[in-house]
């Protein structure tokens, strides 16, 4: 994720409170289960275009397609962001969020 594997990676850092939003970039063939561990979020852009999507803890990003998501960054801790799929997140396919 941002071009690096989990453990070359650095942490996005936000702070506790602020409403935060990534975008995922699936430049891949396959889609990828994107989950975000200890908050909700809601879907706000799938394609470039904006949404008001459901609130969520999960989405599925399909192939060549960017798809962005909002949240309120809730308590403090670090936590995991990845692809649910145990083979991707063996390889690296996973972040940390800090919230500060």
């Amino acid at each position: 994720m941002n071009g690096r594997v989990h453990g070359e990676d650095v942490p996005f850092s936000v702070k506790q409170g602020e409403r935060v939003e990534k975008t995922f970039m699936n430049p891949t063939g396959m889609s990828h289960p994107m989950h975000l561990h200890g908050h909700h979020f809601q879907v706000v852009g799938v394609g470039g275009r904006r949404v008001i999507g459901a609130l969520r803890d999960t989405v599925m990003v399909p192939p060549h397609m960017p798809v962005t998501i909002a949240f309120d960054a809730g308590p403090k801790g670090e936590w995991f962001l990845h692809c649910h799929h145990l083979y991707h997140m063996a390889t690296g396919m996973m972040a940390v969020v800090k919230v500060v």
